[in-house]
């Protein structure tokens, strides 16, 4: 299990849990959140304004511990004034108390700058203050993982859809920088997911106030996570917009390779390695990854700042031109059930020219059902050899007749002035008269053919339709587990704990088994009846 020296601030709740019904969940790196271990909700289906108030904060009453980092323990609260429930954010930080003061204020400053930004990429801060458990700052709560514990759990992006999760958050910084805001944090921790490829990024200003009392009064400070620090944040120098395009390069790396460019087993090393190490090239790492994107991280990644790119913008349009490039890979990754455009293209076109073909028969039939019936009759009685005149009855039933049709309009008049038919000889009228008369056959009204009375079933010989079954009788298992754990069902596979928090099983015993690759497995049976809840805890390690 990875512990790395990183600054965890996770605002999150399972995709799959109901609102108001969120249990609390693990910290970003897999642990669980220092301190003791956080109670459930007593009843999941409870709305939040019932669950119980374990304190106050300013005007929030918070309901229970979310989780805890390096930086900042998050809860979940209940906002009496707009009834809504929310995250609350409070800043683990020991601040004198000769220092408090201008620490607050320059929180309060951060938090405005923070509030200020609405973009779909961003999450939306609503509030921000001072009470006496210290400073704090109220969001939006979010529901699914964050990309550091997508990444935890196993999950590998596609090279486009790396590439569109990049852009989206180059966007958002790009959309900060104009406004004076550089993040100083970015890494997979603070780029939370609500879709597979809709990141939202997390904790503008936080790194730089949670460092300021450290920075023996320079005006601009580090901040960050080591593994991806831009070198001048390493050596404690003046950033700018640069340093984010560095960051986000490196998790871009991360996406494409499974590896982290820079590593080490201690602080020291993991900064030696971002200032000296040439990381080998992404698609050197992984032969899948496509050599332009390999290239896109590795300028992001330039330990020169003036190598890099200038700006989150230019990083942006670097990736939207790949991705342009590479649109159906793009498609694939936005949405993997949707066709792609060309699928969508040859399926219009496929529609279409069935279209044409029905319509061109139905028109054909029409006008050969129409000709006048002295002609027929004349055509008949003509003296021909015997076998090369057709009836009127076998006229109308001949399979190239459509063809005949269709063929005079697209073709168009002969040398001599006549519409050649498929035959090659002349039509028996020109293209008027043919679009007259079938205009005619149309009006006219179709007689429809006789219903076979010997096909229509007798009301005495039908066979009453079967009942439908009864459903089976079900009931829930309610699944608590920490830090995680793969849950099977009597050796089947139905997913991962947390998200996953409840089961619906046919009634009857079962035996649930419980695997974290960290501890031994934890199996136990439980007898499932409908209108008895069964709730199972677990707490690997204990």
């Amino acid at each position: 299990m990875d512990r790395s020296p990183d600054f965890q601030s996770t605002i999150q709740i399972p995709a799959d849990a109901p609102r108001g019904s969120d249990p609390p969940w693990i910290d970003s790196d897999g642990s669980l959140p220092a301190g003791p271990a956080p109670a459930f909700p007593v009843k999941p289906d409870v709305p939040p304004e019932q669950l119980p108030t374990i304190g106050h904060i300013g005007r929030y009453a918070l309901k229970y511990r979310i989780g805890a980092g390096g930086i900042g323990t998050v809860y979940a609260a209940q906002d009496p004034l707009l009834s809504r429930l929310i995250a609350i954010k409070t800043l683990n930080v020991e601040v004198p108390a000769e220092q408090r003061e201008s620490f607050n204020a320059m929180f309060l400053n951060e938090a405005r700058a923070a509030a200020s930004l609405s973009h779909p990429n961003i999450v939306t801060v609503f509030d921000a203050g001072v009470s006496d458990q210290g400073a704090y700052i109220a969001m939006e709560l979010l529901k699914g993982r964050d990309l550091r514990q997508l990444r935890g759990e196993g999950w590998r992006p596609t090279p486009a859809q790396a590439a569109l999760i990049v852009r989206r958050v180059a966007d958002a910084l790009a959309y900060a920088h104009a406004k004076g805001i550089v993040h100083r944090d970015i890494k997979p921790a603070n780029i939370f997911m609500v879709g597979r490829t809709q990141p939202r990024v997390l904790d503008f200003g936080i790194a730089r106030v949670a460092h300021q009392h450290d920075s023996d009064g320079h005006d601009d400070v580090a901040g960050g996570s080591p593994y991806y620090m831009a070198p001048e944040q390493v050596r404690h120098e003046n950033v700018d917009r640069r340093a984010d395009v560095f960051s986000l390069g490196v998790v871009l790396y991360e996406l494409l390779t499974g590896e982290r460019p820079f590593r080490g087993a201690t602080l020291m090393e993991i900064s030696q390695a971002v200032l000296e190490h040439a990381p080998k090239p992404a698609h050197e790492v992984d032969a899948a990854v496509p050599e332009a994107l390999s290239a896109i991280a590795a300028r992001a990644m330039e330990k020169d700042p003036e190598h890099r790119y200038r700006s989150a913008r230019m990083l942006s349009r670097e990736l939207r031109h790949w991705i342009e490039e590479n649109a159906q890979a793009a498609e694939a990754a936005a949405d993997p059930a949707a066709p792609s455009r060309r699928q969508r293209g040859a399926l219009i076109a496929a529609v279409g020219t069935a279209v044409v073909i029905v319509t061109a028969s139905v028109v054909g039939a029409f006008w050969l059902d129409s000709r006048d019936d002295g002609a027929a009759a004349s055509a008949a009685s003509a003296t021909e050899p015997q076998g090369t005149a057709p009836t009127a009855a076998t006229a109308a039933t001949a399979p190239a007749a459509p063809v005949a049709v269709v063929a005079p309009v697209a073709a168009g008049p002969d040398s001599a002035g006549a519409t050649p038919s498929s035959s090659g000889t002349p039509s028996a009228a020109p293209p008027a008269e043919a679009a007259a008369t079938v205009a005619a056959a149309a009006a006219r009204p179709v007689k429809p053919a006789a219903p076979d009375r010997q096909a229509r079933p007798k009301a005495r010989d039908a066979k009453p339709a079967a009942a439908p079954a009864a459903p089976a009788a079900t009931g829930t298992v309610t699944i608590a587990v920490s830090p995680w754990g793969n849950v099977e069902v009597d050796g089947r596979a139905v997913g991962a704990a947390p998200p996953l928090t409840q089961l619906t099983l046919p009634e009857g015993p079962h035996t649930i088994t419980i695997r974290n690759e960290d501890f031994p497995p934890h199996t136990v049976s439980v007898n499932v009846q409908p209108g008895q809840p069964v709730t199972l805890k677990h707490r690997f390690g204990s």
